[in-house]
């Protein structure tokens, strides 16, 4: 560790082409102010054009030219030298995007197939059909290939001039794409590629010549529909645009990463975040490779780890992206009590509804991985069942294929975690995997015990205790599964259908378990202190379904279930009006108000724009692939008819009025606690103050650079406690704290470091349950009250009753409000949070 350039906190900024380089170079002073020491980009190698996101790179040997190129970069990396600066990039190792012709990898491999250069840097499992080339299947057509050769023109042959030799410039042309022809297939179909003009007439006067055409090519075009179900190369999750790498092979290594590590060793880029490591085939030889690549850089990984679950000890990064911790400190501040309510108010909504199971969290769970292997993961799941056969057959099983496919389905759906990082080729299992796999294999055998025989292989396979022909790449190939399937079912799905409490459906988390006990938070820091001490710290994302302040006022509900459930019943009755022939359904209902509540104000166009995502993720009644327009009609009537109802927003700010303060001071405990608790705080654009955003695209809207900036320095200007307590409306409570944390780890980094140690403190008193207390090296202490609805609600209601806290001797003062408290006694928490509502207390010597 002792090498590396470990951040003392880091800011998350979102590129695109209306935010690019220079503008972030334009914010670095008002971010060095705030405190930060790194800034954290979103992926800023060539992605795919029009990219709002940028995790669809389409050649990573370049900084995107829509971000600035080389020359944006540099006045960005000016800027942060300047001001004392690094940068951490996001990294992409697992994919690319495959759109022809802006990624020159996947233009090659259509040209050349398997003799490309660049062939073996993707998953492909080329097909040949008759005599043909092998081929890739491109599902990228609106309609099947017949229809669109017999009853559109919209699939043509075209030539744009390209070097010397003209059947270089022959494309398949449709809308936006282009494919280009492979060498020698003109010729193969009776055409002359030099006889340009003569080509391009023949093939306009007669359309089925282009289908020979089509046919001579390595690659097949298929209607998009088809995609699911025959797809012959890996890709992310169920996106057909989003080919997977193979950086397990080191010239592919080398290309994936030349441009980032050139970056690193020029010594501005300090840090990388890497995305979906999971999808990796060998996570853990891949980190072994980019730490020899990069030795010193701060290397984070978005690995989403399940209740229990611990990250990998050997592999040699320096922890996660921080989901874990988002969930941890969030559920300090739900009421566990409340579970009984709104397990009783969602299921009277599920039966509205004729969903009897809807409450059932574990079947749900079943349902939905289901269904993703049903409709989303069939290619990759038929393409295991085809190797379990084979290797059933090898050891001698005799089994039906439906009893084979039956065990792999129920082993994949019951997996308990992402995935396992057995290394077949090294014939080498982990305890921890050993277990997984044994707790998988039971779960299944419980619900299918006719299928033990089938089970048993399966079991032995994955532990490598049946080796056979094919054993390495079908373990394998099933760790690449399960990831997506556990993806794709749970977080994709369940999250946006079960419904009961929105709050604490986030990614990494657990909906069907409310609240974290405060015994279990400490143990949770004391671990990472020791075992990840510069792991990230999270709690809003660019991936989060809700920001942390929409999580955090929806939180205080659990302390008030039945003044929550009065406000369902009513609101239920007083939007009845606005209902349509179709729906909403009660859960979409429901789930609404929650919506709305949560991030209030809201326009008509965010609230539709993300209920419409919602109602498709939960695949019940709309889809992406088979989307029902007249439900999504009435949802987006009902919608549009509540915020134009004068009575239904009335109700909704006299709800709001009641929760928004406890919100407001629960963010501001949660922003405190994960500034000072063990690892590397992220602070994501924006949410330095108030920030109601919903889940992506709705995130990443334009932050007000210029009003935090002003705001910041009127607050280092004149920062008393009273003046940010009246101006909450604008977050200046909540910047105030985010700056002086941040400044005081940069500051003090020993105290907040690797080094550091954690203690946590316990309350005396009759609310001693509602504080959050810990010290950092013995010289800071964070002082974050819970549940605050239990005291008071607001700031100036709160009632100690007597309740106090022990400091170690000194004299301590709190960097927030300049108030001064003697140590070594019990000092009531009425008089540490006298002046504010949550301290950062520093001993005297070190103030």
């Amino acid at each position: 560790m002792s090498g590396r350039h470990v951040p003392t906190g880091t800011y998350r900024l979102q590129l695109h082409a209306g935010f690019p380089f220079t503008a972030a170079a334009d914010e670095v002073p008002y971010l060095a102010e705030l405190g930060v020491s790194h800034l954290y980009l979103s992926p800023s190698l060539q992605a795919a054009p029009g990219s709002t996101h940028g995790y669809d790179v389409v050649d990573p040997g370049r900084l995107s030219d829509e971000l600035g190129g080389d020359a944006g970069f540099a006045r960005l990396a000016d800027a942060c030298r300047s001001h004392g600066l690094h940068l951490v990039l996001d990294l992409v190792p697992n994919h690319v995007g495959l759109v022809s012709p802006a990624n020159p990898w996947w233009v090659d491999v259509l040209r050349h197939g398997p003799d490309s250069r660049y062939a073996d840097h993707f998953d492909i499992r080329w097909q040949r059909r008759g005599d043909g080339p092998p081929q890739v299947l491109v599902p990228h057509l609106g309609q099947p290939l017949e229809v669109e050769l017999t009853e559109a023109d919209d699939l043509r042959l075209s030539h744009e001039p390209a070097g010397d030799d003209p059947e270089d410039g022959y494309q398949v042309v449709y809308h936006e794409h282009a494919w280009p022809v492979r060498p020698g297939s003109l010729a193969a179909v009776g055409h002359d590629p030099a006889d340009v003009a003569g080509t391009l007439a023949a093939f306009d006067r007669d359309r089925g010549r282009l289908f020979s055409l089509l046919g001579q090519q390595h690659y097949r075009l298929v209607h998009w529909q088809r995609a699911n179900r025959e797809l012959n190369y890996r890709r992310f999750f169920d996106i057909t645009t989003l080919g997977g790498l193979r950086v397990e092979d080191p010239q592919v290594f080398d290309d994936a990463h030349r441009r980032a590590l050139e970056l690193i060793a020029d010594g501005i880029v300090t840090g990388l975040r890497i995305d979906h490591p999971d999808g990796l085939y060998d996570p853990l030889g891949y980190f072994a490779q980019l730490r020899e690549a990069a030795p010193d850089a701060w290397i984070v990984v978005e690995k989403i780890l399940e209740a229990d679950e611990p990250l990998r000890a050997d592999w040699p990064v320096d922890g996660t992206t921080g989901y874990e911790f988002a969930n941890a400190v969030l559920g300090l501040f739900v009421e566990p009590g409340a579970a009984e309510v709104l397990d009783e108010l969602y299921g009277r909504l599920a039966a509205r509804d004729g969903d009897l199971e809807a409450t059932e969290y574990a079947a749900i769970v079943q349902r939905a991985k289901h269904r993703v292997l049903d409709h989303l993961l069939v290619a990759e799941f038929d393409g295991l069942c085809t190797a379990f056969a084979d290797l059933a057959r090898q050891a001698g099983v005799v089994a039906e294929p439906d009893e084979l496919s039956a065990a792999l389905r129920a082993v994949v759906v019951a997996f308990p975690v992402y995935r396992t990082y057995v290394r077949a080729e090294l014939a080498s299992v982990a305890d921890l995997d050993r277990r997984y796999v044994r707790a998988a294999v039971a779960r299944a055998r419980a619900g299918h015990p006719e299928l033990d025989e089938a089970l048993d292989l399966l079991e032995e396979v994955l532990l490598l205790d049946q080796v056979g022909v094919g054993t390495t790449e079908f373990v394998m190939r099933f760790q690449q599964l399960t990831g997506p399937a556990m993806a794709k079912g749970v977080e994709d799905t369940v999250f946006y259908r079960y419904l009961r409490f929105a709050a604490v459906n986030e990614v990494g988390g657990d909906p069907s378990s409310l609240g974290t006990e405060l015994a279990a938070f400490h143990e949770a820091n004391r671990r990472r202190q020791r075992d990840w001490p510069t792991s990230m710290l999270s709690t809003s994302t660019h991936d989060t379904k809700r920001s942390e302040d929409v999580r955090a006022r929806l939180a205080v509900l659990s302390e008030v279930p039945d003044l929550w459930v009065r406000a369902v019943e009513e609101w239920f009755t007083l939007t009845e009006r606005h209902r349509g022939a179709r729906g909403p359904a009660a859960v979409h209902e429901y789930l609404t108000l929650q919506t709305l509540l949560g991030a209030w104000p809201i326009t008509a166009e965010r609230a539709v724009t993300y209920l419409h995502k919602a109602a498709r993720e939960g695949k019940q009644y709309t889809d992406w692939i088979e989307t029902d327009a007249a439900y999504e009609a009435d949802l987006e009537a009902y919608v549009r008819g509540l915020l134009d109802d004068d009575e239904v927003t009335t109700a909704l700010d006299t709800l709001l009025e009641r929760v928004r303060p406890a919100g407001r001071l629960t963010s501001l405990s949660q922003t405190l606690l994960k500034l000072t608790s063990p690892g590397i705080p992220d602070v994501y654009q924006g949410t330095e103050r108030w920030d109601l955003s919903l889940v992506d695209p709705d995130n990443r809207r334009p932050v007000d650079f210029d009003g935090h900036r002003e705001l910041l320095k009127e607050l280092q200007a004149d920062a008393h406690p009273v003046e940010l307590l009246s101006r909450m409306d604008e977050g200046a409570a909540k910047l105030w704290v985010t700056h002086v944390a941040l400044r005081l780890r940069r500051e003090q980094p020993a105290v907040f470091g690797a080094d550091g140690d954690y203690a946590p403190l316990w309350a005396d008193g009759p609310r001693d349950r509602h504080v959050v207390a810990f010290l950092r090296a013995g010289r800071v202490a964070t002082v974050a009250p819970r549940l605050v609805m239990g005291l008071g609600g607001r700031f100036e209601n709160w009632d100690w009753q007597g309740t106090s806290l022990t400091l170690p001797t000194g004299t301590w003062r709190c960097r927030l409000t300049g108030q001064v408290v003697d140590g070594g006694r019990p000092v009531a928490l009425a008089e540490i949070l006298t002046a504010f509502p949550v301290a950062l207390l520093v001993r005297d010597e070190d103030a």
